[in-house]
Formats: C-alpha cells, sequence, structure tokens
C-alpha cells in the first residue's frame, strides 16, 4: 500500500513551466484544443511506450531517475513497470490493481476506497488526455509552449490537494497525445516522467494486465 501511494506522488508531481514562455489560452483556443485531444483520445484503444522518470527532492542533491515500460487498454487497464534500476510492477484492471515488488505480490480492490478509485480513473485518464474533461477532480488551465500544448490542472477535492498541488500534462500539437507528465507535490518535491518510443492500436495480450 505504501509503495502504491509512493507511486501515485511521483506521477502526480509537477515542475513549474517559466511564465514567459507559456501563453496562456483564451477560452476559445482552450475549448479547440480540448476538443481536438479529446478526439484523439477517443481514436486511441491501446497505447504501449517506454518512459524515464526523474525524481527531484528537496534534501538530495542528484535527481532519481529510473526507467521502465507502460501499456494502456482502453478497457480501464493499465500497466507500470519499472525495469531499472529497481523492479517493480503494478497494473490497473477490473476495478483491481495488482501489484508485484520483487518476490512479493499484491491485490487491492480500489472499488472499496472512493479516494483510490478516484486517484485510479486520473491515472488511466491522464495517459491520453481525457482528464481535460470537465469533472469534478480539477479545474483545467491550457497554455502553448512552441509546439507544445500544456494542460495545468488543479485539483478541487481536499484529499488531491494534500497529495500534489498541480499536475501538467503535454502534447506535441502535432500528434495531440501526451508525451510528458509534470508535476508538483505539496512539499514542493517534483517528479517528471516523459514517454517514449509510443505506439498506439496494436493488439496487447489480456494476460500483460495482470500481475503474479
Amino acid at each position: 500500500m505504501k509503495k502504491l501511494l509512493f507511486f501515485i506522488v511521483l506521477l502526480y508531481s509537477a515542475l513549474s513551466v517559466s511564465a514567459q514562455r507559456m501563453q496562456k489560452a483564451n477560452g476559445a483556443q482552450q475549448a479547440k484544443m480540448i476538443s481536438v485531444i479529446n478526439a484523439t483520445a477517443a481514436s486511441i484503444k491501446t497505447i504501449e511506450s517506454n518512459f524515464t522518470q526523474v525524481k527531484s527532492v528537496s534534501f538530495l542533491n542528484e535527481k532519481v531517475k529510473s526507467y521502465g515500460r507502460m501499456y494502456y487498454s482502453n478497457q480501464g487497464k493499465l500497466r507500470w513497470e519499472y525495469v531499472s534500476p529497481y523492479k517493480y510492477t503494478f497494473a490497473i484492471n477490473g476495478g483491481k490493481v495488482y501489484i508485484k515488488s520483487g518476490a512479493k505480490s499484491q491485490v487491492i480492490d480500489i472499488r472499496t476506497s472512493r479516494l483510490f478509485n478516484s486517484i485510479a480513473q486520473i491515472m488511466i485518464n491522464s495517459i491520453t488526455g481525457k482528464s481535460l474533461k470537465a469533472n469534478g477532480d480539477f479545474n483545467t488551465q491550457m497554455y502553448v509552449d512552441g509546439n507544445e500544448w500544456i494542460a495545468v490542472l488543479t485539483p478541487k477535492k481536499a484529499q488531491m490537494k494534500k497529495m500534489f498541488r498541480t499536475v501538467q500534462l503535454h502534447f506535441n500539437s502535432r500528434h495531440s497525445m501526451v508525451s510528458q507528465v509534470v508535476m508538483t507535490e505539496t512539499s514542493g518535491d517534483s517528479t517528471v516522467i516523459t514517454l517514449s518510443g509510443v505506439r498506439t492500436n496494436e493488439n496487447i495480450p489480456d494476460q500483460i494486465f495482470f500481475v503474479k
């Protein structure tokens, strides 16, 4: 449980983006950007990607970097697998979270916790940008930075506010898909997760989303 919460904090932490570079979208621009992103998200059935995670901690001089592999299905499934410098895997599937750390495995029923269920949905939706849709979890403001669209999500709920200040989703405006998740914890510590080698709408065996 503690490791899952630790991962969630890492996934939803963000670095500040320079205000001089970011141009705030007006209402009409924001509506059009979100419409394009939602249309792209609706066309995606599966995603496979490598990821690099860089964690900045206030009391450490060096940044902590890790690598892994991500799998997503629009059937509400997600697998997040760290391969270096440590091995840790979790998968969201059918209302449950499957976790494996070393030789230890665990299954958590997230349907018994409103908070965990909400977090699981946010994690899945952030991969495609579906979390930009109007909901009770976030306020959304869109920005433009060169060829990037940046969605700055501010949590509404008190429990989420305790975990992080903002979530930033970076999109390449040419393909309207998430390329980076950047966040700031309430402590000020930050994490950047960058996706690479992204492949969409290819067959992913269902067993990928189970961890034994």
